[in-house]
Parts: C-alpha cells; sequence; structure tokens
C-alpha cells in the first residue's frame, strides 16, 4: 500500500490547527504517521519533524511501562480497522520532566480514493506530583485517579461488574485510611492469571471471557464487590486487611480449581503490605504487581510478598537507566562464562554468556536487578547484541593465544525480536568476526511463545540457515513448553533449574526429568539440566541419560581473566577437543532408556529379560573396556556379573574388570554398520546371553571404538 499524500493547501491547514492531532496510515501492518498539528507540537515541546521521527519510530517510547503495552495493543488493534480508539494513560513529559495522563480519542476516515486514515487527539488530563521518581516508575497515581476527568465515563468493567482501575485506586485509596484507623494493617493484592494466551488458544475467546467472569465472582465472595478491580484483560486487584490474609487465599486457589466447570487456569498473586511501609493506593498496587511479575516457576497457583530484595530491585531502576549506556561504553558490564560439561566423558562441552555488571559505586548488581529494566524499557536488545560483541572479542583473543574455544551461547530475550531485525543483527556481527557461526548458540526461552508462532518458526529457520544452533532456554517453567515443542525446531532444552532445586526433596521429580529427557531424546533433541550441584545428581542425570550439564558442582561463572588464569595452571575441566564432538555427540544421542532395535524380538524365548531391557554404551580402549553410558537395570547387570563395583557408579568412563569373550569382542571389532547385530549364545560369566550390538562410531583421535550393548536374554549356562 501506498502512503498517502495529502495536497498542499489541504496538509497546511490541517499543520496550523492548535488542537493537538497526528494523522496516522496503517501500511504493511506498521503505524505510519502523515502529519501532526502545531497544537501536537506544542504539547510535546518538540519541532515538527521530530514528532513524526519520534512517532514513526516508537510512539511509546515515554509511556509508563505498566501503561504500555495495553495502549500499543489498543491503537494497533484500532489502527488496523478497529473500533474507535479512546484510551486514558500515562507518559513522561519532557517539557516538565513528570508523567502526565493523556486521553486520547481516534477516529477512522476515508479519503476520496478509499485509502482509510486514522485521526487521533491528544488531550492532558493530569499529572502527577510530590513522590520520587523511582515510585514514578512504578505508576503512581495518587490522588490524580479520583479527579472527575478521569472516571467521568465509567466505573465499572461492563465484562464483570467490579470497580475499573480508577474507580478501584480510588475506593483502595479510602478503604486503606479506614483500615488504619481500625487498627488493621491494609493490604493491596495483583491476581495475575497465567496462561491466558493458551488458554484462548485452546478453548477460544468466549470461553477466556467466562474464565475472567468466574475469577471476579470468586474475588467477589472472598473480598466483595467494592474491594475488588479488574485492571485490563487478565489482571485483578483487591484491597482488603493482612491479617486472615493466606487462609483467604488458600480458599481462592481451592474454589479456582473447580470454576468455569474446571476449565481454569492458576494464579500468581503479589502481595504489598502496610507492614512494610505506609504507601498510597496507587504505589502498593504497583509494588504489588511488581512482586507478582518477579514469582515465575511452577505452573500452579502462589502467593508471594513484596520484600527488602524486592524493594532493592526497585530503587536500582532509575540508576539502571541513567548509567546503562555508560556502563557498557566502560566495561562495566561483561560477560561471565559458565562452562557446560558433556556428561559422557566430563568436559566442558559448550559455556554460557551471562552478563555481569560490576559498578564502580554499588559493586556487583544482580542480574535481576537490571534485566527485568532493560526489558521494561525497551532496551534489552542493546545488551544482548552487546554481550554478542563482547563474546565475539574473547573467543578471537582465546584462540590468538592458542587456547581451543567450544560454544558460546548467549540469551536472547522475546523483546529483541521486537524490537529489532535480531537474526541480521547478530549475522552482521558474526560475519565481521573471525568466528564461524556454529560457534555461537542462541538461547531462546520459552516466553517467545507471547510472540506469533509463524514468526518464531521463520527467525529459528533464519538463525539455522545462517549457521547457528538454537536452544530453547528455562524449558519447563511456564505452561507452554511442550506446547511450543511441537511446533518449533530447536537443535537443544535446557530444563529448568527448577527441577534439579526440588530434587533431594520430590522423589516425582526424578520421574518428570526422566520423561522429559526420554521425550526429548526421541525426537532427536539433545538436552542440558541446569542447577546441578550435587554428585547424587549427577549421577542420576547421567543415568537417565542427560546429554549436558551445568552447575557449581562443575563450574560457577567467571569473567575471561579467570579463564586463564585456570587454564594456565591446568587445572579445572578439561575442554573437548573439536575433532572428537562427533564422537560424543553420536554417543551423547544413542538412547539406553529403551531398546530401539527394529528387528522382529518378539520370538527370542521365554528366557528373555524381564522389565527394562539392559542397555549401555561401552568403549573399547587399547588398555580395555570401558563403561560410557548406562540405564539402570545395564548398570545392576554389570554389578551382579561383577565387572564394576556399585560405588563406580556415576564416574566418567568407568573400566571394567574384565574383558568380555573373545565371540563378543570379535562381534564389536567386525560390526562396521550402523545396524544392531545380534550375538546369540554369548558366554559371559557363568550365563548364555542374547545381545544386541551396534557401533556407534570411532574416535578420530585415538581409534577408541564406542558401540551400544543391548541384553535381550539371560539364562544359566548349564554345560
Amino acid at each position: 500500500m501506498e502512503k498517502y499524500q495529502f495536497g498542499e493547501i489541504e496538509k497546511e491547514a490541517l499543520e496550523r490547527l492548535n488542537i493537538a492531532m497526528a494523522i496516522y496510515q496503517y501500511i504493511d501492518k506498521r503505524v505510519v504517521t502523515l502529519l501532526v498539528t502545531d497544537g501536537m507540537c506544542k504539547l510535546m515541546g518538540m519541532k515538527r519533524e521530530d514528532v513524526i521521527t519520534y512517532l514513526d519510530d516508537d510512539m511509546y517510547k515515554d509511556t509508563h511501562p505498566d501503561d504500555k503495552a495495553r495502549v500499543a495493543d489498543a491503537a494497533l488493534k484500532f489502527a488496523a480497522g478497529g473500533d474507535n480508539f479512546d484510551c486514558v494513560y500515562r507518559t513522561m513529559s519532557k517539557l516538565i520532566n513528570d508523567y502526565v495522563i493523556l486521553h486520547s480519542h481516534g477516529e477512522h476516515f476515508f479519503m476520496p480514493n478509499g485509502t482509510m486514515l486514522s485521526s487521533t487527539i491528544y488531550m492532558v488530563e493530569g499529572l502527577n506530583s510530590d513522590n520520587p521518581l523511582t515510585e514514578k516508575l512504578a505508576s503512581n497515581f495518587n490522588d490524580i485517579m479520583t479527579k472527575e476527568s478521569l472516571i467521568r465515563d465509567n466505573f465499572y468493567d461492563t465484562l464483570t461488574g467490579l470497580p475499573n482501575m480508577s474507580y478501584f485506586l480510588s475506593l483502595a485509596e479510602a478503604g486503606g485510611r479506614k483500615y488504619r484507623k481500625e487498627g488493621y494493617a491494609p493490604a493491596m493484592l495483583f491476581f495475575d492469571l497465567k496462561g491466558m494466551k493458551y488458554f484462548n488458544e485452546k478453548y477460544g475467546l468466549r470461553e477466556g471471557d467466562n474464565l475472567i467472569i468466574a475469577t471476579a465472582n470468586t474475588l467477589k465472595k472472598y473480598f466483595t464487590n467494592e474491594n475488588c478491580g479488574r485492571m485490563g484483560s487478565d489482571h485483578f486487584a483487591v484491597y482488603t486487611k493482612t491479617e486472615g490474609l493466606e487462609d483467604i487465599l488458600q480458599k481462592v486457589f481451592e474454589d479456582m480449581k473447580y470454576a468455569n466447570e474446571g476449565r481454569t487456569v492458576p494464579i500468581h498473586v503479589g502481595i504489598y503490605s502496610d507492614a512494610f511501609e505506609e504507601i498510597s493506593a496507587a504505589t502498593a498496587f504497583d509494588r504489588a504487581k511488581m512482586t507478582s511479575d518477579r514469582e515465575k516457576g511452577a505452573y500452579v497457583s502462589k502467593f508471594s510478598y513484596y520484600d527488602a530484595n524486592i524493594h532493592e530491585s526497585a530503587t536500582n531502576y532509575e540508576y539502571v537507566i541513567n548509567n546503562f549506556e555508560r556502563a557498557m561504553e566502560e566495561g562495566w558490564i561483561k560477560p561471565y562464562y559458565q562452562q557446560i560439561i558433556r556428561a559422557v566423558n566430563g568436559q566442558a562441552c559448550d559455556e554460557e554468556a551471562l552478563a555481569r555488571w560490576i559498578d564502580p559505586v554499588r559493586g556487583m548488581i544482580p542480574p535481576q536487578h537490571f534485566i527485568y529494566v532493560l526489558e521494561d524499557i525497551k532496551l534489552i536488545h542493546k545488551l544482548d547484541l552487546y554481550i554478542l560483541e563482547c563474546v565475539l572479542r574473547d573467543l578471537e583473543e582465546v584462540a590468538s593465544k592458542g587456547y581451543p574455544i567450544v560454544p558460546v551461547s548467549i540469551n536472547l530475550s522475546r523483546f529483541d525480536f521486537q524490537l529489532c531485525d535480531i537474526v541480521e543483527e547478530i549475522k552482521k556481527r558474526v560475519d565481521e568476526s573471525s568466528i564461524s557461526p556454529d560457534k555461537i548458540t542462541i538461547e531462546i526461552t520459552e516466553s517467545v511463545s507471547a510472540l506469533e508462532i509463524g514468526f518464531v518458526i521463520e527467525q529459528i529457520r533464519r538463525f539455522h540457515e545462517a549457521g547457528f544452533k538454537v536452544w530453547m532456554d528455562d524449558f519447563g517453567s511456564g505452561y507452554s513448553s511442550l506446547n511450543m515443542l511441537q511446533k518449533i525446531d530447536v537443535d537443544l532444552i535446557k530444563f529448568d533449574m527448577s527441577f534439579i532445586r526440588e530434587f533431594a526433596t520430590n522423589k516425582k521429580n526424578h520421574v518428570i526429568i526422566t520423561k522429559l529427557i526420554e521425550m526429548a531424546r526421541q525426537l532427536g533433541i539433545d538436552t542440558v539440566v541446569e542447577g546441578v550441584e550435587t554428585a547424587d545428581q549427577v549421577r542420576f542425570l547421567r543415568e537417565v541419560g542427560a546429554g549436558k550439564l551445568q552447575g557449581f558442582h562443575f563450574a560457577k561463572p567467571i569473567p575471561l581473566d579467570e579463564w586463564y588464569t585456570i587454564a594456565e595452571a591446568n587445572i579445572g575441566n578439561v575442554i573437548e577437543r573439536e575433532e572428537e564432538v562427533s564422537y560424543y555427540d553420536a554417543i551423547t544421542r544413542t538412547n539406553v532408556m529403551e531398546l530401539d532395535v527394529t528387528t522382529d524380538t518378539t520370538n527370542i524365548g521365554s528366557n528373555e529379560f524381564l522389565g527394562q531391557i539392559p542397555t549401555g554404551i561401552l568403549e573399547l580402549r587399547n588398555d580395555g573396556l570401558y563403561v560410557v553410558r548406562y540405564n539402570k537395570s545395564f548398570a545392576n547387570f554389570l554389578v551382579k556379573l561383577g565387572y564394576v563395583e556399585q560405588s563406580d557408579l556415576g564416574h566418567i568412563m568407568i573400566k571394567q574388570k574384565a574383558l568380555p569373550s573373545e565371540q563378543f569382542l570379535q562381534a564389536v571389532q567386525t560390526n562396521e554398520g550402523k545396524d544392531w547385530v545380534l550375538v546369540e549364545d554369548a558366554k559371559e560369566a557363568g550365563l548364555i546371553m542374547d545381545v544386541y550390538i551396534k557401533r556407534i562410531g570411532q574416535n578420530p583421535v585415538n581409534d577408541n571404538i564406542a558401540f551400544g550393548v543391548s541384553v535381550i536374554a539371560i539364562k544359566s549356562d548349564v554345560s
């Protein structure tokens, strides 16, 4: 579609209007500014050309973070041909350096040639005052929400009958004062329905509305209508007394399991109690929302409180914004590298680059205190590209000093895909370096499920086409993992460390991890388990077939200079040689949890092994036979035959105490193909066995031979 051109006289007449107005056209799924009036230029305190550039590049750049998504979504729907646009939101005014309340109203009209244009008028409704900037950034309406101009149209949400945002905050302000007079500590609650996007995809938008109504009715039951508010989409708020709150929330969670005839989703609740400090209702709401937003993990209903840690994070907000650019220029932000260990050989096969901010004033600023800020203000892509540039320079330096290098993974936010052509930006930087794409791995989180799935699939295809591997990070941390996995093509999935965090106390996690790793292997996808900290975890994960392991048990994240110190001292983890990668990849991909033989094994006889078929991978070396991988049945089998000790299990490359029979070794050495070969009536340790053997590969460095073994039948040798 071509950009509409106004006539010179018509354009000049429109531009000279004193009302703050802009005219837009929707072209190729983007909102393009055609003209702005003198009144709009005065409102923004900018020249006309600067206003147009500002609106075209990032129309809602200065909109309050809590309002940005809501307004941008509504504006885009309107620009694409939706109903009239009527929205109230907060934006930073460059004239007074404070937030003002804008009321924008837009309508469509058609030109004589049939082109649809949109005009939007902007009116200032109010402004903030008397609050430090950190609280403003958390969206503090204060007494503004009581102004008649903001609540004159509607007091209640039309779908649920609950007070709308502005009216609710007015009620909460007055209600909080009442609670304090009565000797109670007021509490503000923010409710977030988790997984509504997937719910709507599965059941439809109408059923989504039914769930919203059911949630509202549940909240009314325990808190009354006027103590609740719908804050937009799938978010609610409640003000109440802190006393007895947790018991009430447990009842809410229980009721919600059966709400809407059981078609429901979990709820995450953020709680701000006045016991922390006495603040306005609007600020309490922001802090409750901040608490809920930070709560990630299992797909279950839960609540958490605003505390000193979150408060410290909030106070960092302004500092991060004001110092981010300088932190990159001065090198305060740098990558720390954490090694990823291949389970079968215990060697470092990959590294993950993690952003660390070492500030000259504040010391180490934790990632959780600046990453979310950069996502919030839409600058996260600058950080991620900066880290990539640092990694490329570091890899070039390491290679120039003669050290081996392994692929380094960099983390991408879903916002990276929205803020720039991240594939092209990464490709351009790698192409300009001496580092090949196979040495840079792309890690995306499952939060990309919030993007249009076709778009995500295309970006992953482009990464693969350019030679990059793509991993899915934090698998299992949200509702959409399995749904995403069936649609997108990733090379590896990293299991969220929440699985390992409860390893010792929750045996269900053992079953879940086992099945997820088995599923990934059947899909041809490699695996990394994060958060590995104990030898027991390592042993279990090796037994169930985890491909790679990452955690403090092996290595902590370290800067490059510390990496050099370890390398020069010849301590730490051995780095996997590039020539051996394909060999160990083949061993890692082989399934030892269940037999994948295609030959008919249904008529082997009555003495066949019952239960899990003992399956493992052995490596034949000049000095003996080594156990590389195994399932639990194979491990027990080796222990019973006396080939290994129970105490050996969990270690890397276990040397067998004795070699198997000549018949067995001959079958291994003569089998050059990749198919399973049946060796019948093999005699081992007083037993007669039927064994499948498959050659996996030969190490190009030392000529060791890796082969798979599956024992399918066992009987005593009575001869």
